[in-house]
């Protein structure tokens, strides 16, 4: 078997929030490459939300593209009078998750996510069945769970289950016909207190990133059976050199520092090989990963998986300074937010490590 597993991140930046790390795990037919994956999907799939007028059926109060009953195309294509049961669908949308959420702000992003999550045999129907589907390690569970539970979002929000799973099935059945399977997807939380411990502990934000991201790959392989397994990754910052990382994670349990062999390293990708029982193991570390579908639907996890979390933490806050500002929990506004905070934040003795990133 040859596997694919795309890695990314949301929420690096900001100083409020958590850091998510997500993974998405393919299993594809030998000889197909993952930067070939859109072209073979080009049907189900599209890289990138059409810029298209939107019927103001297809609107809700917010002004976001509402997946109402009976209009299963709303999200990407406008209305149209095909009924969910006739299986006219619109394609899914997997890429940058940057400009999915411009475009269509978080309903594009939960429709790709509940989707393929489904597609991959889990349903969520919930906050707490979303991170049962997709949390890795316990502490990123428990933390999520801990994390303002009384203000959740509702899970799905802005299309229905009914919808969720026509599609699913629809998009299975199209990755089926091409050989292509979704197994699922697996994230790491880093909330603010495991944060800046993890910081802490490496000396810096970077290696901690590309430390933490080796790491749930390193357990996702443990998983996989042995076979052919390409890894692709975005690049973290201006880094061109990962063989001492590479080694660090990987050496105490597949192999040793000398059999992590350079194919490349270049300022556009780095491409390391390692062999592993009876197959290869290749991690290539790209510029714009985002460009390659694997790479794009674990970004747009992550940053749904982040959204969903700061909508907790403004729903709160809110609650308890009426008319304060939501932030997005990026470096400027995050301080006014802080400061607009530190009086209620004091007298409900919730202490700076439970929210602050210090990096």
């Amino acid at each position: 078997m040859v596997y694919c597993i795309g890695v990314d991140e949301a929420g690096y930046g900001p100083r409020l929030g958590p850091l998510v790390i997500s993974a998405t795990i393919w299993q594809l037919p030998d000889g197909l490459q993952p930067e070939q994956m859109y072209q073979h999907l080009s049907g189900p799939i599209l890289s990138k939300p059409p810029v298209r007028k939107q019927s103001n059926l297809c609107k809700n109060a917010k002004g976001m593209l509402s997946g109402i009953s009976g209009c299963p195309n709303a999200w990407t294509a406008g209305c149209s009078e095909k009924t969910a049961t006739q299986k006219q669908w619109a394609p899914l949308v997997i890429g940058d998750s940057k400009l999915v959420y411009t475009r269509q702000g978080r309903p594009g992003l939960e429709r790709t996510v509940l989707v393929m999550l489904t597609a991959a045999g889990n349903r969520p129907s919930n906050w707490i069945d979303l991170l049962e589907a997709v949390t890795f390690d316990p502490e990123s569970q428990q933390a999520a769970l801990a994390w303002y539970p009384a203000y959740w979002p509702r899970v799905p929000e802005s299309i229905s289950p009914e919808e969720i799973g026509g599609l699913a099935q629809w998009v299975a059945e199209r990755l089926a016909e091409r050989g292509i399977r979704f197994l699922g997807g697996r994230s790491l939380f880093l909330f603010p207190e495991r944060f800046n411990r993890l910081v802490s502990h490496y000396g810096n934000k970077a290696t901690m990133l590309s430390l933490q991201t080796l790491e749930l790959v390193r357990r996702l392989l443990e998983e996989l059976p042995t076979g052919v397994v390409q890894v692709v990754c975005d690049k973290h910052g201006g880094r061109d050199k990962y063989v001492d990382l590479l080694s660090a994670t990987f050496a105490p349990s597949f192999f040793q520092p000398a059999q992590v062999k350079p194919v490349q390293e270049s300022r556009q990708e780095s491409i390391y090989q390692i062999p592993r029982g009876n197959g290869m193991v290749s991690f290539r570390f790209r510029c714009s990963g985002e460009s390659l579908l694997p790479v794009a639907l674990a970004s747009m996890l992550s940053k749904y998986l982040r959204e969903l979390a700061m909508e907790a933490w403004n729903r709160f806050w809110t609650e308890q300074l009426p008319g304060i500002r939501p932030t997005a929990g990026y470096p400027t506004d995050a301080r006014r937010f802080r400061a607009a905070i530190a009086t209620r934040q004091a007298a409900l003795g919730i202490p700076d490590s439970a929210i602050w990133r210090n990096r």
